[in-house]
């Protein structure tokens, strides 16, 4: 089993011992949807893609996308049985709400590269920099890949290659944020 995998795992566990975990609380935080809002208006982005959307309550439940007058996100989460398949089409917007930290390093390339190939307009990143208060069946922190913001950023533009808009918003950290 690779790393990914192993990774999903744990994350299929917690949710499935843990029914409110990966909920998607984390949208509506920090003014994510009201950054979220801008980067639509900028780009005039119509199609959204939620990378790492949990259980995608946010939308089911709590009508997110509604209460701020956003498009209804296609939702991709690997953990997630209903929303695991990882769509081929591009989309305008791919937005991921503390989702990178929660990915293994190794594995990170690959997602960016994903991310940027899919996305056409902008990407909104809100990644936490410091460890987890949850603690993964295997005794591990939830926050696999805790770094400062700096390197985040850095790590991204290396990837952007189609320079398209990235808004990296820091949580659980300093709270920078800013179109990078």
């Amino acid at each position: 089993m690779n790393t990914h995998d192993k990774c999903v795992n744990q994350y299929k566990e917690l949710i499935r011992t843990r029914p409110n975990y990966a909920r998607g609380w984390e949208l509506d935080k920090l003014n994510s949807c009201g950054i979220i809002c801008d980067l639509i208006e900028k780009t005039k982005s119509k199609t959204l893609l939620d990378y790492g959307c949990g259980q995608g309550k946010q939308y089911t439940e709590d009508n997110v996308h509604k209460k701020y007058n956003f498009p209804m996100p296609t939702l991709y989460d690997p953990a997630v049985e209903s929303h695991s398949n990882l769509p081929d089409e591009m989309f305008d917007g791919i937005i991921s709400t503390d989702v990178l930290e929660h990915i293994p390093e190794v594995v990170l390339p690959s997602t960016f590269e994903y991310m940027f190939n899919h996305a056409t307009k902008f990407l909104y990143l809100k990644i936490a920099t410091k460890a987890a208060y949850t603690i993964l069946p295997n005794g591990e922190n939830a926050h696999t890949t805790v770094k400062p913001y700096k390197w985040w950023a850095s790590t991204i533009k290396k990837y952007n290659t189609n320079n398209i808009l990235v808004y990296l918003h820091e949580s659980k950290g300093t709270n920078q944020k800013g179109l990078i």
